[in-house]
């Protein structure tokens, strides 16, 4: 479900840019050395602390207070076990350089477990303790983003769990990967399937608005590449692994690729059912499963074999310096080394359009000069992790085209094909 909406919905990213605003990152990961991950001399919004007050609420001359909203607990926590890490490792690299204006940055941990009511105590809890913004990496926010929006809290994340990333009044909140209202669809990922093989393809989701409408909205871009939607299911219950009814629909169906708009359990356990009934999928895409969990689990690992990820982020295989210089902080601050996962780059980059929204901010930054001058920045691309950079100006407006990258799984490795995005019209 962690992905089900902004990957899921949006099958590519949009490729823009625009002087008008600074480049994609903040300062500081730009500044980082991408082969060791140490930091270089301080540069951008970092520095003294001179002329520094205590501007808003979480904000002191020489520190910073962000809260982290996300399922520690409950049915999604296993999406999310390396959330906070990812957020810590990226603020250790600005603060290493600095911080942002002189100022640490510090956070405050919530668990939403799993859950809207959880999410709704998540943020009044954060509320209470005074955080100046929150990075809320979680299925579950549109239970409780309405105390941030009333008391014009900075929110930064996914998006990926409902319409209110992208929807009036909540100018507040800055998805990562863009906010685009009502799931636009994109043709690339289905021309990619076609170019490998597909020519009928299953569309199969859970029965949640955002893993609906990208299952739903996989019908109308498989006929504008030309291929067939052969099978269609939007009502799966969320994470459920009794897929065998569905492997049996897709084998009557005839078809011959699969995209999956859901978490990665109930992905390879279609993609297993699939195989065990006789049904040969020449590009069965998955929207969640790229990372290391894959490749430690001899079951996953043989049931994904030949599978392909939907990845609105770079993969470390292209290892371009954004890249290079995530897996070096992950190393160094997070004691990570593995293949990093959704969680990982989810966290790294809500942390990262944070520090962009607090040097964007000013010296003294309030939460209004946040959200203002965060929404004129319109090429934001994480450091150059984003395969489509996001135009923050044009709120709710979905761009002519998406990007997304790949990866295909062969052995115990991920295989990236080209070092460019795939891209697509908007359908």
């Amino acid at each position: 479900m962690a992905v089900v909406c902004a990957l899921a919905a949006l099958v590519a990213g949009a490729c823009s840019s625009s002087s008008k605003s600074s480049s994609g990152g903040s300062s500081a990961s730009s500044a980082t050395t991408a082969s060791s991950g140490s930091v270089g001399s301080a540069t951008g919004s970092s520095g003294s602390t001179a002329g520094n007050t205590a501007s808003a609420p979480g904000v002191t001359p020489d520190s910073i207070k962000i809260g982290i909203q996300t399922s520690l607990t409950g049915s999604a926590s296993s999406q999310y076990k390396n959330i906070v890490k990812a957020v810590q490792a990226r603020f250790a690299v600005q603060n290493a350089q600095g911080g942002v204006f002189g100022r640490k940055l510090t956070t405050v941990v919530v668990d939403d477990q799993s859950s809207e009511t959880g999410s709704l105590t998540a943020a009044q809890a954060l509320s209470s303790q005074g955080v100046f913004g929150v990075i809320a990496e979680s299925a579950f926010v549109a239970g409780g983003f309405r105390p941030y929006q009333h008391a014009g809290v900075p929110v930064t994340g996914g998006g990926y769990d409902g319409p209110e990333w992208e929807t009036q009044p909540n100018t507040n909140m800055f998805a990562v990967g863009g906010q685009y209202p009502g799931y636009p669809q994109y043709s690339g990922m289905l021309q990619f399937v076609k170019e490998h093989g597909g020519t009928n393809i299953a569309c199969i989701g859970y029965d949640v608005t955002s893993s609906k409408a990208s299952a739903d909205g996989c019908v109308p871009a498989a006929k504008a590449v030309g291929m067939k939607a052969g099978y269609i299911n939007d009502s799966l219950g969320f994470g459920t692994v009794n897929v065998t009814p569905v492997a049996l629909a897709m084998k009557s169906a005839g078809v011959d690729s699969v995209y999956m708009a859901m978490d990665a359990n109930t992905n390879l356990a279609i993609v297993t059912a699939a195989k065990q009934s006789g049904v040969h999928l020449k590009a069965p895409m998955l929207a969640t499963g790229y990372g290391q969990d894959i490749l430690d689990d001899p079951t996953a690992l043989q049931a994904a074999q030949g599978a392909y990820f939907l990845n609105q982020f770079a993969p470390i295989e292209l290892n371009t310096p954004a890249t290079q210089q995530f897996v070096s902080a992950l190393k160094a601050h997070a004691n990570y080394t593995g293949e990093p996962g959704f969680d990982l780059y989810e966290g790294w980059a809500g942390a990262d359009l944070m520090i962009k929204g607090l040097e964007a901010a000013g010296s003294n930054p309030t939460r209004k000069s946040f959200i203002t001058n965060l929404s004129k920045v319109t090429n934001y691309d994480a450091g150059g992790l984003l395969a489509s950079p996001v135009d923050f100006s044009k709120f709710g407006q979905p761009p002519a085209t998406q990007c997304a990258f790949y990866p295909q799984l062969e052995g115990k490795r991920f295989i990236v094909a080209s070092s460019k995005p795939v891209c697509g019209g908007r359908v």
